[in-house]
This record gives C-alpha cells, structure tokens and sequence, in this order.
C-alpha cells in the first residue's frame, strides 16, 4: 500500500478478519510513538552518522559465550534508549569498564567517532593494522555502543514512519499523520549530514552528494582523494594515489549499510504520499509549506539522487529502483518511472530464465522477488504527463506491469511451484 490501491485496503478492513489484524498489528507497532510529543522525535534521530551494527562483540563474553563479530547481539528498548544489553550474558553498555577510548574524525565534515579497544589495542598504541583488534569475518572491527546506539534510534523513528502513515490512510486518525510528518521532518534535517559509510566502518569525508556521484562514476567504490576516506585502521582501501569507500554501493550508505538507502528513502516516499493532504481538525495542514519543502527536497529527492547514481543490477537494486517509480509519480518525473521500469526489466533478464526460475538459489530466488515486488506495485496504472514525449519507446497510458512483464509472471508461478514442490503438493 502507498501510491495505490487504499480503496482495496479499505474495503479490506471492512470486510476480512486478516486486514484487521494486520492494522491491529501496525496499532501495536506505533503504541509508544503515539504517545510522544516532538521533542522525543527530536532527541531519538542522532545529528551524528550511525555506526555500523555489522560485526560487534561483546567484550565482557566474546570467546565464551558470544561469537567475535556478531551481528544483532544487542537487545535494545525504545522505552530504555539509552541502554544495550549483550543478549548472552546481559552486560549493559555504555560501561565504564569498558570505555570507548578510541576515536576517529572525519575533519572536512566535522564528525568524531568513538569506539572501544581491546586490551591487546591499548597496549600497542602504534599499531593501526588491526592485529590486536575484534575481528568480523577475519576483517578487524571495532565496538561502538554510542554508535550502535545512534543507529538503534534512528532505525527506531525511520520504522514507525509507514505504519503511522498508513493507519492515518485507514483510520483517519490525525495523531498518526501528525507524528509520521514529525519524523520525516526531523530525518530531513539530519540526513544532509549523515555521512556515507560502509560496513566496515569507514566513513567518506565528504558532502554525501559528492560521495554517491563518485560511486556512481567510477563504480563500485568511488575515487576519492586518500584522507577522503576515514577509517581507523592504516591503509584501509587505499588504492595508491586514491581510496575508496569499499565496495560502493552495496555496502554503503547514510543510514544503513546495505544496498544504499533506497529501501529507507522508498518507505519516505512512500509515508509521504499517504500523508501529505492531512489536516487538523481546525483545517490545517499537518505538513506546513517549509516541512513539505524539506521532506521533498533535503530528503526524498536528495535520496533518490543518490541512489539513481547506482546503476548495477544485483539481488540488492531493487528498492532503489522503486524508488525512482514512487519519486517519478510523485514529483511528475517519468524518466524516473522508465529507470524503474528498465530496472525490473534488467533484473527480469539477468537473474531469471525464460522459465522463470531463478538463476541463484531457490533462497536468492526469494529475496529478488521481495525486494523487486514493491516496483510492479508502484507503476500499477501509471500514465504519463500529458504532453511528455519520451526519448526512446511510446509513452505510458495505465501500465500494467503484470501483463507487461512476462518474466515477472514466470518467476511468481515458478516460485509457487517450488513451494507446492517442497510441501509435496504438486
């Protein structure tokens, strides 16, 4: 749900037990959000980058009881943000007997980045190559709970955006628009500043736009002057007379750290749509003119720029490319539209037979089918602007992705012929 079919959805809730409880289910979701007054929203999205949740550890058990460099070992609670807790052995950080003493500065972009070393770092200060260090699939990492931290909360409020807007959409209800506009507009204001970094805790020491067009021109990593690229561990993706942010795209990001952020800036896009004619009770409008302006701009537009430098097709493009569609259809842009379109097409072509069936694995099958489907989803009866003309091919009148996409059809059936397989119902 988003650009299309509410009228489906409605009817939906009114009439099926499972639509009800998919809305109950979002009602739970955003239960504390809507109890909070802006400010919170304020506190909770950091002004700082988030750090990586790639390959943490927990220095109080790793080797014992936890794995070096796990990923999603924290527990974390809104209502306790300020906390983490190893889920293993449940020691609490911050600690301070384990104190973040390492640091390192992005200096162009002004950002300080704390994080904890080891005994055996603290003890060899003159070595930076990561010898002494955690490791994270044998690659040095360093722990940052200030940093996990950060990114708990940011992901945090970025997660309750869709559902709030998508209760207003069903509901009516002007508290959930209010607080979805309250955190798309505090995103908008930090996201210009949040760096790209990547998951392996490099940062890119410039202004973000600049980082995404050098990936985007000289793929996958960029080219980038050698103190452009910040890590602290000595010679990290230094390429001789240049660095780069290690593999681009793919792992890097502003917010996360997998597959640019198109994902992220989809479900802004997408909360934005559902929200944007809101009103109080008095007639207002939620959004006022300067926080439509910066939601689209600082934000949406912003995102979608950068993710439009990204033009590999993968297992990981598919959100990116759907948000080219909701931003084409948003903001009256059809050469976004057709870099959807020609996106589903190309992954049609390369990660598919003509039978349908995935070139990967069944499990790669299905991941290219959940992050591809939102695109079909969003074009579904797209026009063009009256008069556009395009470059190439005819212009676009109702387009039906299902029927225009015979690939697309295939690789659904294939999959649920697999499944009936699997289950010995075929």
């Amino acid at each position: 749900m988003g650009i299309h079919n509410l009228a489906y959805a409605r009817e939906n809730l009114r009439r099926y037990a499972w639509a009800r409880s998919i809305v109950e289910g979002w009602k739970r979701r955003v239960a504390y959000a809507v109890q909070q007054e802006r400010g919170f929203f304020e506190r909770m999205m950091p002004e700082l980058t988030p750090w990586p949740e790639y390959g943490q550890n927990c220095p109080a058990c790793v080797g014992r009881l936890s794995s070096m460099g796990e990923t999603g070992l924290y527990e974390w609670d809104v209502r306790d943000p300020d906390r983490l807790t190893c889920k293993y052995c449940k020691t609490e950080y911050p600690n301070s007997s384990y104190p973040e003493t390492g640091s390192m500065t992005a200096k162009r972009m002004g950002q300080t980045f704390t994080f904890y070393l080891t005994e055996e770092e603290r003890a060899h200060p003159e070595d930076t190559s990561g010898e002494y260090a955690f490791k994270w699939s044998r690659a040095p990492v360093h722990t940052s709970w200030s940093g996990v931290l950060r990114a708990k909360k940011a992901l945090w409020c970025h997660g309750q955006m869709l559902p709030l807007a998508r209760l207003y959409a069903l509901t009516g209800d002007v508290a959930c628009a209010e607080r979805a506009a309250w955190i798309m507009e505090v995103m908008a204001r930090r996201y210009p500043n949040w760096l790209f970094h990547s998951y392996d805790e490099t940062y890119a020491d410039c202004p973000p736009a600049e980082v995404a067009a050098g990936m985007g021109k000289h793929p996958p990593g960029g080219r980038f002057p050698v103190e452009a690229i910040v890590s602290a561990f000595s010679g990290r993706h230094q390429k001789g007379d240049h660095a780069v942010l290690y593999n681009g795209f793919w792992g890097a990001g502003r917010l996360g750290c997998s597959g640019s952020d198109g994902g992220a800036i989809l479900q802004v896009a997408l909360s934005y749509d559902l929200i944007r004619g809101a009103r109080h009770p008095d007639g207002t409008p939620v959004l006022t003119p300067e926080m439509d302006r910066r939601i689209a701009q600082d934000l949406i537009l912003a995102g979608c720029e950068d993710t439009e430098h990204w033009n590999d097709i993968n297992n990981k493009c598919g959100p990116g490319r759907a948000l080219s569609g909701a931003v084409g259809i948003l903001f009256g842009r059809p050469e976004s539209v057709r870099r959807s379109i020609h996106g589903l097409e190309a992954l049609m072509e390369e990660a598919f037979h003509f039978d349908g069936f995935c070139t990967e694995s069944p499990g790669y099958s299905g991941m290219h089918l959940r992050l591809l489907r939102e695109i079909p989803e969003i074009l579904q009866g797209y026009s063009d602007p009256e008069g556009y003309r395009p470059r190439e091919g005819a212009s676009l009148k109702d387009f039906d992705p299902f029927r225009h996409f015979d690939r697309y059809r295939l690789a659904l059936n294939s999959f649920s012929r697999f499944l009936c397989i699997k289950i010995g119902h075929c």
